[in-house]
C-alpha cells in the first residue's frame, strides 16, 4: 500500500530520487545536507544532526535521532506553514523516545485535549527542501503516569529526506488482525559499530513495528536476535510505552546495495524483554522499501 507518509519512531530516509512537479509547483532534487536539531531535556541539550523531514502534501513529520544513544524524537504537523501551532490531539503530535536494551519509554502529547506545547515553522525554503523553526511540550508517559518538559527545541535548515516514499510498502497482521501502518520511516544509521537499516510502520504514535537490519544483509533467511547483545536483525513491536522482543523469522528476498533497495517476508512472537511467553503474534510481514 502507499504511505500516507511516514516515525515514528520515527524516522529519516536517506537515497536520491528525481525532481518533480506537484500541484504545478516544482521540487528540484534534494541535496545531502545536515542540519541542526536541539532541545533541553532535564536541564542537558540533546543535539544531533541525523535529522530529515518527509511531507506528504501540507502533512510534515520531523524526524531526530541520536545515533549512540537512540534517543528519537518525532514532530508531526498537519497543514504547516509558516506560523505557530500547537500540539494536541491527534493531527499536531510531538514525542520523545528514549530506549535502553529492555525497554522504551515514550513522552508524547498524542490526544491530549488541551495545548502541550508548541512549534513554530520560522523558514520553509522549497529550493533548498530545508526546514526550520523551534519548539516545546510536555509530554505524558502513559504507562508510568510521568510528565516530562522538553524545552528551548530548535530545528534549522533540516533537510528533507531524500528517498521517494511512494513506492515503499509494508504490510503484516497483528493476532490476524491486518496491521495498517498510517507512516513508514526507513532509515541508514549507525548505532555503535553497527551501519544498520532502521524499517518503522507506525499505525500511530503509540504503536509500531520496527525491524533493524546490518546494512549488507544478503538475501537469505534469518532468525531474529537481540538488540541487547546487537546481534541483528532484530524485530520489534510497541505499544504504548511497552516494547515486545522479536522471536522469529525474517527472509530478505532481495537487496540491492547500491541502489538501496531491499524487500522481505517476516514473522514473529512478541513478547516482553523480561518473560519468553509471547503477547503478540506478528504475521504475513512483507516489506519493499528504499533507505
Amino acid at each position: 500500500m502507499k504511505n500516507t507518509f511516514c516515525l515514528f519512531f520515527i524516522i529519516y530516509l536517506f537515497f536520491t530520487f528525481t525532481s518533480c512537479e506537484e500541484n504545478g509547483i516544482f521540487f528540484p532534487t534534494p541535496t545531502i545536507t545536515k542540519g541542526t536539531f536541539e532541545v533541553i531535556i532535564d536541564g542537558q541539550l540533546y543535539s544531533t544532526q541525523e535529522a530529515s523531514f518527509v511531507r506528504d502534501g501540507n502533512n510534515i513529520f520531523i524526524n531526530a535521532i541520536k545515533p549512540n544513544t537512540n534517543e528519537i524524537f518525532t514532530l508531526k504537523v498537519d497543514n504547516f506553514d509558516v506560523g505557530n501551532f500547537s500540539f494536541q490531539g491527534t493531527n499536531t503530535v510531538a514525542s520523545f523516545i528514549e530506549n535502553n536494551p529492555v525497554s522504551a519509554n515514550v513522552w508524547s502529547t498524542s490526544n491530549q485535549t488541551s495545548s502541550r506545547g508548541t512549534i513554530v515553522f520560522t523558514d520553509i525554503d522549497l529550493i533548498n527542501n530545508t526546514v526550520s523553526g523551534t519548539f516545546n511540550f510536555i509530554g505524558n508517559n502513559i504507562s508510568t503516569g510521568s510528565s516530562r518538559a522538553f524545552t528551548q527545541g530548535t530545528f534549522v535548515n533540516i533537510p528533507q529526506s531524500i528517498t521517494s516514499i511512494s513506492d515503499d510498502n509494508f504490510s503484516a497482521k497483528v493476532d490476524g488482525i491486518e496491521y495498517q501502518e498510517e507512516s513508514l520511516f526507513t532509515n541508514l544509521v549507525t548505532v555503535g559499530s553497527k551501519e544498520l537499516i532502521l524499517i518503522n510502520a507506525n499505525k500511530s504514535l503509540s504503536e509500531t513495528i520496527s525491524i533493524n537490519l546490518e546494512s549488507d544483509i544478503d538475501v537469505g533467511e534469518y532468525d531474529f536476535g537481540s538488540f541487547i547483545s546487537q546481534t541483528y536483525p532484530t524485530g520489534q513491536y510497541n505499544v504504548g510505552s511497552a516494547i515486545y522482543l522479536a522471536d522469529g523469522k525474517i527472509r530478505i528476498t532481495s537487496h540491492n546495495k547500491i541502489a538501496r533497495l531491499i524487500s522481505g517476508t517476516f514473522q514473529f512472537d512478541a513478547s516482553p524483554a523480561t518473560s519468553s511467553t509471547p503477547n503478540f503474534s506478528i504475521t504475513e510481514g512483507s516489506f519493499n522499501v528504499s533507505y
